[in-house]
């Protein structure tokens, strides 16, 4: 590993509260790599590796994937991009205490100086509002608002409706994020700053902007 470390930016944030909107918006203004923890399963699991191995077992056993198996994969990849990037970007990890605890001792605790928390923060029936009224193409994925106003998606495809976008769903979500992930909060203290998610993806993003300036992560684009 090189001895310039980058900093390792944890989006926190309840489901549906914009971190996918910002973390696209990082990788195209920022240039930083960015790291959810589905797309690091599937990488595994496609390259072959050892650990993909175990994840696709377990996976098609219909199981879930262990924290252990998690943390392994997580600190694998910041050991080899940390330095390489102008920022690391983690999206969907740390989803507990526990795991936040681990990230914090990873690379023999060399990482823990570096890692600083954005938490989107959002009213919570606002947030059950948008999502009960979002609708998905079930061609490309694309998802729509409804102040989109769109009735076909861009592709030609067909708006739905997800199962996951029902309201009795969605609040079950939150009830779960409130007990497991809200408690990483606390646990960061001062290197964690709220940016508001109620505006327009635009004013998220300027104010995201502010906290990675205060942060050292200089925009590339």
């Amino acid at each position: 590993m090189t001895e310039k470390l980058s900093p390792i930016i944890v989006l926190l944030g309840a489901p549906g509260a914009g971190k996918g909107t910002i973390s696209q918006y990082l990788r195209d203004k920022y240039g930083i790599c960015h790291f959810s923890t589905g797309n690091l399963l599937r990488n595994e699991i496609q390259n072959g590796s050892d650990i993909g191995l175990k994840v696709k077992e377990v996976v098609t056993s219909g199981g879930l994937v262990g924290d252990d198996v998690i943390n392994e994969i997580v600190e694998k990849n910041l050991e080899e991009t940390v330095g390489e990037c102008s920022a690391v970007v983690l999206d969907g990890y740390p989803r507990t205490k526990r795991q936040a605890e681990v990230l914090d001792a990873m690379v023999s605790g060399r990482l823990k100086a570096l890692i600083r928390v954005i938490e989107i923060s959002i009213d919570k029936e606002a947030l059950i509002s948008r999502l009960s009224q979002r609708l998905v193409c079930s061609n490309c994925g694309n998802t729509y608002g409804p102040l989109d106003g769109k009735r076909v998606c861009s592709c030609g495809g067909s708006l739905i409706k997800r199962k996951d976008d029902e309201e009795s769903t969605i609040r079950e979500r939150f009830k779960k994020y409130e007990e497991e992930t809200l408690p990483i909060s606390s646990y960061y203290g001062d290197r964690l700053v709220r940016v508001s998610g109620n505006g327009t993806p635009e004013e998220v993003a300027q104010n995201v902007d502010k906290v990675l300036c205060d942060f050292g992560v200089e925009k590339r684009r």
